[in-house]
């Protein structure tokens, strides 16, 4: 290659970079006049301490923490040996594992407890739930590596599970004046079927795609709750209902991944135009991947064992992809190989502040499941989300409107005769209530009055505006039934994606003009 064609080339990769660069910044700047930023996954790390069988066994920690926030995976064969030379391209000597590094936001020992965890990573995220925010939160490592108890947790030690939804109901009782409404639902991902954990003897349920709200199980029951300690009850319920087995890798094993999504509704209170936050908790205990010559399974335990890692591996397939997606641009994201993935792609590139707890084992054994649960964590701190308040307007129906207004007009007309029995003095103080007989009654009805005047008047503008409303809908609608006869009598093809868009508009419009007045 000649210098100028050199230059030629260095040229057109500046060029390309230039424009790539023009338009990330004009599509960031559309997202922020939408209401969207952007964030970034927060990736904690957690290490799990040695057990009694591993101590009794010989094992040795292979893992320390720098400054609670840099792990260093420290070569197993080299604890109380001289380190050998590395030699590469040889057969006859096998290459110890080399000491690995890597960088979090926080880094956990097997010290650590759950609330200490919960303090550092979730507890910020969780007063955004409540203020309209999506969140998501999952567990992810090996099997026997953490996960359950750093998500569910244990009687003297709660996971984020509990201590999350103590936070959001102390949260909901420093605002009495607001309307809180909570609803839960709880459901596990086992050998690719979906099944509800809030329903005895559920049947599998499918998983279909809202246009609005996603991926969405179908049939999930959802169930509002007013307390803590209901949510609490529910849990325990549910986790009774979850496939757990024994395996030689771990006592209690996880037999499928469990879904806890929590929604909560924050409006005023006594408003007839309401500003409605609605965000979502999402918090995923995901089942650990697992070799079946580590766990000696056989028969549908080792079919369990497979649809777990094949499901794991969409999981890590997916953060690859959407870790790349940063540094090469538009990349394709394989969601559909996996429920699992499906139902985690808000999380994990949507609408959602999302953190990950990389759970690993601090044991010698398990030095290739620490690494490589360690390197997907790394690859995740690439990932990006969309965040944006969920913010919505209800107002009352017009039926309401005219209740409250002839509620308003009976009112009006009681304090009037009050007021001039009181100014008149048409009935002694004697058949008056106590309150008439206070001469500053009459001032605090006048305003009585006027506020209720003002109120009137106020919901009589709401009227207006939602006739006008229903005029304009009732015009499109004849716009949009007069397009279909056209199209119809000139024999115009149109796209199935278009004729679909067609009759959604017009039945969204149709189902508002058939809103009546009384």
């Amino acid at each position: 290659m000649t210098g100028v064609e050199g230059n030629v080339n260095t040229a057109d990769n500046t060029q390309e970079l230039a424009e790539l660069f023009d338009a990330t910044l004009k599509f960031t700047s559309v997202l922020k006049k939408k209401g969207v930023s952007q964030s970034t996954l927060t990736v904690a790390v957690r290490c799990r301490p040695l057990t009694r069988k591993e101590r009794s066994s010989g094992c040795h920690l292979i893992t320390r923490l720098v400054e609670d926030k840099v792990i260093i995976v420290m070569d197993p064969a080299a604890a109380g040996k001289p380190r050998l030379p590395i030699i590469r391209h040889s057969t006859d000597i096998k290459v110890p594992p080399r000491e690995k590094r890597y960088v979090f936001d926080k880094a956990y020992d097997g010290n650590t407890d759950n609330r200490t965890l919960y303090n550092g990573i979730v507890k910020g995220l969780i007063t955004g739930v409540l203020l309209g925010l999506n969140t998501t939160v999952f567990a992810y490592g090996a099997t026997g590596s953490g996960k359950t108890y750093t998500m569910v947790g244990t009687p003297t030690d709660p996971g984020i599970m509990v201590l999350s939804m103590s936070d959001i109901f102390a949260f909901m009782a420093k605002e009495p004046d607001k309307q809180w409404d909570v609803t839960c639902s709880y459901c596990e991902v086992y050998n690719e079927l979906i099944f509800d954990l809030l329903q005895d003897n559920s049947s599998p349920l499918d998983l279909r795609e809202d246009p609005e709200a996603g991926p969405t199980v179908a049939g999930l029951s959802k169930v509002k709750v007013d307390s803590v300690d209901t949510i609490f009850a529910l849990l325990q319920e549910g986790n009774k209902r979850r496939k757990t087995e024994a395996t030689d890798a771990n006592a209690a094993s996880s037999r499928s991944h469990a879904i806890l999504e929590v929604t909560v509704c924050r409006s005023d209170k006594n408003h007839y135009r309401k500003q409605v936050y609605t965000g979502k908790l999402s918090l995923v205990d995901l089942a650990g991947s697992e070799r079946a010559s580590e766990t000696n399974n056989i028969g549908r335990q080792l079919k369990d064992g497979a649809n777990i890692n094949r499901s794991l591996l969409a999981l890590a397939e997916c953060i690859n992809a959407l870790g790349k997606a940063r540094k090469k641009g538009l990349v394709f994201v394989p969601f559909r190989n996996s429920k699992l993935t499906r139902l985690l792609k808000d999380g994990l590139c949507g609408n959602s502040r999302t953190a990950m707890i990389a759970t690993v084992a601090s044991s010698s054994v398990q030095y290739h499941h620490t690494v490589n649960t360690l390197k997907y964590a790394d690859r995740a701190k690439e990932i990006k989300t969309h965040v944006r308040q969920n913010a919505g307007t209800v107002q009352e129906h017009v039926a309401q409107y005219q209740s409250i207004i002839d509620d308003l007009k009976e009112e009006n007309d009681q304090l009037k005769r009050e007021l001039n029995t009181l100014q008149g003095g048409e009935a002694s103080s004697e058949d008056l209530p106590v309150a008439l007989s206070n001469p500053a009654w009459a001032q605090q009805a006048s305003s009585a009055l006027a506020a209720a005047t003002r109120e009137r008047v106020e919901l009589q503008r709401a009227i207006v505006e939602a006739e006008d409303s229903l005029v304009r809908a009732q015009a499109e609608l004849d716009g949009l039934q007069e397009e279909q006869a056209r199209m119809g009598e000139l024999g115009v093809g149109i796209s199935p994606l278009q004729a679909a868009d067609l009759d959604r508009r017009t039945e969204k419009v149709a189902k508002l003009v058939k809103v009546g007045f009384p």
